[in-house]
């Protein structure tokens, strides 16, 4: 809706004006703005008129996070500030601007073979919040956005999320008479006091999306528009969305990562599964090498040489892996008895040693440092060849196991008793 007069939001270092509304809800209202350079992006405005001690919280919590993520499939906040409206000082953040909902693209019909790989982006959205220690609680279609330009699907609106580091992020206390989840996608939990919440309270909104994709319908009780009815290309998921939505939370999945599990067992090869980095705290596909090592390989920073004993120091330890690695290079040519396996690793001091004459220590040094990089090289080969070993593995196993689950399900059909 085009606004009769221009609407400034100023912060630091930026002005952004707005021309339109192209959202409205109860909290807030989201506008088209530009900046200096003509760059069209998305302000999100707290409504002034509907301004409560908890909603500036929730509002908080919600830049903080955003602010901080760097996965591809969560909104990302560029830049916040203060907005004045008569005597009211609201905040506002800057984000993005994106072409759909995930809502618009229902209504208009997704074709059946794009719904499982943008479905997998919304996975990875969800996943990513889960492995920072964040529940969303409020998923539904509106809080999908979607980039055609790029194709992609972020996950937003963080507002009532339940942020379990409390070191970083404001304590919010919901109110018992707060609706906080739309009711149409609120797991049974989230309508009762006292019920525990967890990861399986967003899996239950995720398998009413799913299903929604398909169909175009919600699933409410029994007997609702099923997947099977509109395409017999995927006949496993309607007992997948029915795991998903079960009333009680211990009968679902119990993480988004058991969840894609199940689709890469079913051949969806685009399904991505990820970790939390132990290295950079964020979130990566768990097919990448999370290794210190990877990260940062060890340099010869120094040496010693005393009473016939070369010491060379290296920039950080190594591992029994990577030094057994080291011992295997396949070496062409140095100083005699001086190859890579004569070398005795200290790893508690980051030390190679080595006996050698005087004459020998300049010629040693420049054997080992260009022994440094190939050893690198055939570790990383290493982690990544032990990496695709296990995946494959992991996926023979779900296969096999999807595979007897249907041939058991076959018997249970067609024997008599």
């Amino acid at each position: 809706m085009p606004l009769k007069k221009q609407i400034t939001f100023q912060t630091a270092f930026e002005t952004y004006t707005a021309s339109e509304i192209i959202g409205q809800g109860g909290a807030g209202y989201v506008y088209k703005c530009q900046d200096p350079n003509g760059n069209f992006l998305a302000v999100k405005l707290l409504n002034p008129q509907n301004v409560t001690k908890d909603r500036l919280k929730r509002f908080k919590n919600e830049v903080l996070f955003c602010q901080q993520n760097d996965h591809q499939n969560i909104l990302k906040i560029l830049d916040d500030g203060p907005y004045l409206q008569g005597d009211k000082t609201v905040p506002f953040y800057v984000m993005p601007l994106y072409d759909y909902s995930l809502r618009d693209l229902i209504n208009e019909g997704i074709k059946t073979d794009r719904i499982l790989p943008l479905f997998s982006q919304i996975l990875n959205g969800v996943e990513a919040a889960h492995l920072k220690k964040v529940l969303h609680r409020d998923l539904k279609p509106e809080n999908f956005l979607y980039s055609s330009l790029e194709n992609r699907i972020v996950v937003a609106d963080f507002g009532i999320a339940r942020f379990q580091e409390e070191e970083l992020y404001t304590a919010v206390e919901t109110k018992a008479e707060d609706r906080l989840a739309n009711f149409q996608y609120a797991a049974p939990e989230q309508r009762r006091r006292g019920m525990k919440i967890d990861e399986r309270t967003d899996i239950y909104a995720l398998g009413l999306i799913l299903n929604e994709m398909f169909t175009g319908e919600v699933p409410q009780g029994t007997g609702y528009k099923t997947i099977a009815s509109v395409t017999q290309e995927y006949p496993y998921l309607d007992d997948f969305v029915a795991s998903m939505i079960r009333q009680l939370p211990h009968d679902r999945p119990a993480s988004i990562d058991t969840v894609k599990q199940e689709l890469i067992a079913r051949k969806n090869e685009f399904i991505q599964r990820q970790q939390l980095s132990q290295l950079r705290n964020v979130v990566i596909p768990s097919n990448e090498i999370d290794d210190s090592l990877i990260a940062d390989p060890p340099r010869l920073v120094d040496f010693d040489w005393e009473n016939g004993l070369l010491t060379l120091i290296l920039s950080g330890p190594v591992t029994d892996k990577w030094i057994q690695t080291f011992y295997s290079i396949n070496w062409r040519q140095a100083p005699m008895g001086k190859e890579p396996r004569a070398f005795s690793f200290i790893k508690s001091k980051n030390e190679a040693q080595i006996r050698a004459e005087e004459r020998q220590v300049q010629e040693i040094i420049n054997y080992f440092k260009g022994w440094l990089p190939v050893a690198q090289n055939d570790y990383k080969r290493l982690l990544e060849q032990e990496k695709r070993d296990q995946d494959e593995k992991v996926q023979r196993e779900l296969q096999n196991k999807i595979v007897e689950q249907e041939a058991r399900e076959r018997l249970r059909k067609s024997v008599k008793i």
